[in-house]
């Protein structure tokens, strides 16, 4: 706490000493006909260059320092045609970079005043699979067989934030959104739970499944670590992984078939069917731009612990960003 309040201390003092360059700038801009250009100010054991010229004013703030270092800058603007560049380095030495105190107001392109974007909002969709715990097979786990061209994740991500822990190039990203996931079931079969447990069972005689689906609705919540590299002095490039957790909102189970008299009968057989409350899947994401690829892994199952077919979920898709 002492540390912080030496920080925001500090920080105060600088928005001083940086207030008054202005000034006096400014007071030399009117005078410059019998006022000095250029001008140093000692200020709160700061001191404060100023540089004006036709083109640009430039401001240098640094610490006076002792004998052994007789000063240190803490900040440097340029302001130039209607554009700026600033740097802070208090901040710097104890590895924080605000993002208030790291903006850029120009046009040229510097780490250090990049801002970090998020690529966490977006709508994305993607093939979903099922395996075992040892992810040694896809499909037709456990006595429950899908069909992956037709079992899909859809998701619309609508919030998003990133919190930069190291110069702009690593984040933590968060955000909030809500998820779709269709498995459709093969070989006729259809789920149903009997005391208590999902299993999976044929279709009754006679009946020819034109689609046996299970849909499972959940609000989504992330945690990955960010990075976005330097390639070509631009952000463009990301690559993220961490944790994104989900709540339940919906879960039903649906069919549709064609009965003895060619009527076309679509009904939902149940609902719950003992699928998890909650899910937790791994996630890692790579993209540039406004594209990117991603894969999923579920660290919890889709059906509670003996209440249904001993199954995770899985996903591979492509998703465009807000």
């Amino acid at each position: 706490m002492k540390r912080f309040y030496s920080l925001s201390t500090n920080v105060i003092r600088m928005r001083t000493v940086f207030v008054l360059a202005l000034i006096v700038s400014m007071a030399f801009g009117a005078k410059a006909a019998v006022l000095p250009v250029d001008t140093t100010i000692h200020f709160n054991h700061k001191t404060v260059k100023i540089e004006d010229n036709a083109d640009q004013v430039k401001i240098k703030v640094c610490d006076q320092g002792n004998d052994s270092v007789p000063y240190k800058q803490l900040y440097e603007g340029i302001f130039s045609d209607g554009k700026s560049y600033e740097k802070w380095t208090v901040m710097e030495e104890v590895g924080l970079q605000l993002p208030f105190l790291n903006k850029k107001h120009g046009e040229k392109y510097s780490r250090k005043n990049y801002s970090m974007q998020p690529h966490y909002a977006g709508f994305g969709i993607a093939y979903a699979n099922i395996t075992n715990d040892s992810h040694s097979k896809l499909n037709n786990v456990n006595g429950l067989a899908i069909k992956p061209d037709q079992s899909t994740e859809w998701f619309i991500n609508l919030f998003e934030h990133i919190l930069p822990i190291y110069r702009n190039t690593f984040g933590i990203t968060t955000g909030l959104g809500m998820n779709w996931k269709t498995f459709r079931l093969d070989n006729n079969t259809h789920l149903v739970d009997v005391d208590g447990v999902t299993g999976v069972y044929n279709a009754l005689a006679g009946i020819k499944y034109q689609y046996s689906r299970l849909k499972i609705v959940h609000l989504t919540l992330p945690l990955m670590l960010e990075w976005q590299p330097t390639f070509g002095h631009d952000h463009k490039s990301y690559v993220a992984a961490g944790l994104e957790g989900g709540i339940k909102t919906f879960c039903s189970y649906k069919v549709k078939y064609n009965d003895a008299e060619g009527n076309t009968i679509k009904k939902v057989e149940d609902k719950g069917l003992n699928t998890n409350p909650v899910s937790i899947d791994l996630i890692a994401q790579a993209g540039y731009g406004d594209f990117s690829v991603f894969a999923k892994y579920g660290l919890v199952k889709i059906f509670q612990s003996g209440k249904g077919p001993d199954v995770r979920a899985v996903s591979l898709g492509l998703m465009l960003h807000f």
